[in-house]
């Protein structure tokens, strides 16, 4: 028996006080931010300066005390939460040279998709929670139902577990970007990553 979780089963308020770092603001990562900031959430999102993206987050920013627009390294260090939302291939090199560095003991990493952690392209240091947040469906769509009070069903999956309340906080993620609202349903990162891979081909 899968058991599915819903906003009821999640405990938001374990965010509070909390700074989640979104690296990145494509098309998970703007609806991530904004799905958190709307949910009272303090985050901050981590990009290249003059990048693309970084004019539109700004503008979202000024509409938001909770919401700030920095760069990646900067983030980082901000970041209670850091959560990668960057193109896979280039998630590695960009957590290694610029968001590991600033990682500290009992911070939780977090991916949307399980590649870099399966494959080991990315090994977290062993005092860091590492979940998965992974909503079934693109970014447009995790943002428009959450404005319309409904969500996109997501998996969630646990890596490593520090702090002894990494799934809690998986559950937080969720129901702060609207998956509660629709389900949330545990898996791990490697089915995650097989199932994925196996339904690009």
């Amino acid at each position: 028996m899968i058991k599915k979780y819903y906003d009821s089963d999640c405990n938001l308020g374990l965010l509070d006080g909390k700074t989640v770092a979104v690296i990145g603001f494509g098309s998970q990562g703007h609806a991530h931010a904004m799905n958190l900031a709307e949910s009272g959430v303090n985050v901050v999102v981590g990009l290249r300066k003059g990048s693309g993206h970084w004019e539109k987050a700004s503008r979202f920013a000024d509409t938001r005390p909770n919401f700030k627009v920095m760069e990646i390294e900067d983030a980082a260090k901000a970041g209670d939460v850091v959560m990668m939302l960057v193109p896979d291939e280039l998630a590695a090199d960009i957590y290694n040279t610029q968001v590991a560095p600033h990682m500290k003991e009992g911070n939780i990493l977090c991916w949307a998709h399980g590649f870099n952690i399966h494959f080991n392209l990315v090994k977290p240091a062993a005092n860091l929670d590492v979940i998965m947040i992974a909503p079934k469906g693109p970014g447009h769509t995790v943002r428009s139902q959450y404005l319309e009070g409904k969500g996109v069903p997501s998996l969630i999956a646990v890596a490593q577990d520090y702090s002894g309340r990494a799934k809690d906080y998986a559950l937080a993620y969720a129901c702060g970007i609207g998956a509660g609202r629709a389900g949330i349903l545990e898996t791990t990162f490697r089915e995650e990553t097989e199932t994925d891979l196996f339904g690009e081909q």
